[in-house]
């Protein structure tokens, strides 16, 4: 696709929409040390946050007005709650700027079908901020997996959670219309961005349950199984200390990640440990950042496109379609047909 010509200056000027923990923690500091981009603009409906993220920036506007940026930018990062995602990227993709979208890019396939369009019609760069492909370790794994050394993959399990203590300044995440869901769209989105970059294989059947009685699911569980007779189990918490590693069997070894610990790889050669890979240590968020400008300035392939996100978005929203609910044994049987008929589609 051709993309539409970089702009003249040496910097590309950026706005951020969205001026919650995620914005001050992690973009901030990356406009603060670099040469290639200048943060120009903040918008948010808080006038409190943007006043005290505007400090040490050169800001043309901060305030709550949308519109009234896209003379001041060449670039947008959307890092607003997830059910804002698709309204305010579909309106800077119209004022003809690229976008790098907070994950989940959208709450709906059909959303992100549509930012999909829109992008490939302007000629625009529509990037997801899928971070974890960025993390050497991540992709390590996918190189040994590619290289068959451990021969083909045979099945897997990856279980992460942790209890919540995110720095949300919003509370969108306990607001299912907000959110779009709860930890299977949080956490979730992470894992099964990295499951289906390693294994990009068909999915043939799988089931989903979680534990929602009428909010947020804080717990959930996938069984699932691809077209190559790949299968695996996937566990994820809000609530509850998990495993907390992503483990892939071989037809000749094992390999186990730990993402919260993500500068080791433990790999088995059968069934004797063969190493533990010690990883350099690397800012994501700076790769990730420095690969959208390069798609925006110098043309470089884009690691994670809308595109990209898409199946990601897709399978979430067939879990949530699908939904069981879990065995809980506190409920009677007859409570829990209550709670599910009532909270299926909630």
């Amino acid at each position: 696709m051709l993309i539409k010509p970089p702009p003249q200056n040496n910097y590309i000027r950026f706005g951020i929409v969205g001026c919650g923990a995620i914005t001050e923690e992690a973009y901030l500091p990356v406009f603060r040390k670099s040469k290639r981009a200048r943060l120009t603009c903040l918008v948010d409906p808080d006038d409190s946050r943007t006043s005290a993220l505007r400090q040490g920036f050169d800001i043309c506007y901060s305030g709550k007005d949308l519109d009234a940026i896209f003379d001041h930018v060449d670039a947008v990062i959307v890092a607003a709650p997830n059910h804002l995602h698709y309204s305010i990227t579909k309106a800077c993709l119209e004022a003809g700027k690229h976008v790098l979208c907070e994950k989940p890019i959208t709450i709906t396939s059909q959303e992100c079908k549509k930012l999909i369009s829109i992008a490939t019609k302007h000629s625009l760069i529509l990037g997801v901020a899928h971070v974890r492909r960025f993390y050497p370790a991540v992709r390590k794994i996918k190189e040994i997996v590619m290289s068959k050394n451990l021969g083909n993959i045979t099945s897997f399990e990856f279980k992460e959670g942790t209890v919540f203590s995110w720095s949300t300044v919003s509370g969108f995440y306990f607001d299912r219309h907000k959110s779009g869901g709860g930890v299977l769209m949080d956490i979730g989105t992470h894992l099964l961005d990295l499951l289906f970059w390693w294994l990009p294989f068909d999915i043939e059947y799988f089931s989903y349950e979680d534990d929602n009685l009428g909010g947020v699911e804080a717990f959930a569980k996938i069984d699932i199984g691809f077209t190559n007779s790949v299968n695996g189990t996937i566990e994820l918490s809000r609530l509850s200390i998990l495993k907390n590693f992503y483990t892939i069997n071989f037809e000749e070894g094992t390999l186990q990640w730990n993402p919260l610990n993500p500068r080791k790889l433990y790999v088995w050669k059968g069934s004797k440990r063969q190493e533990t890979i010690k990883i350099k240590k690397s800012n994501s968020i700076d790769d990730l950042f420095n690969n959208f400008t390069d798609a925006i300035q110098n043309q470089k392939s884009l690691e994670i496109s809308g595109s990209d996100a898409l199946k990601t978005v897709q399978f979430v929203e067939s879990c949530y379609q699908s939904r069981k609910l879990l065995p809980l044994e506190w409920l009677q049987p007859n409570s829990r047909l209550e709670h599910l008929g009532k909270n299926i589609n909630s």
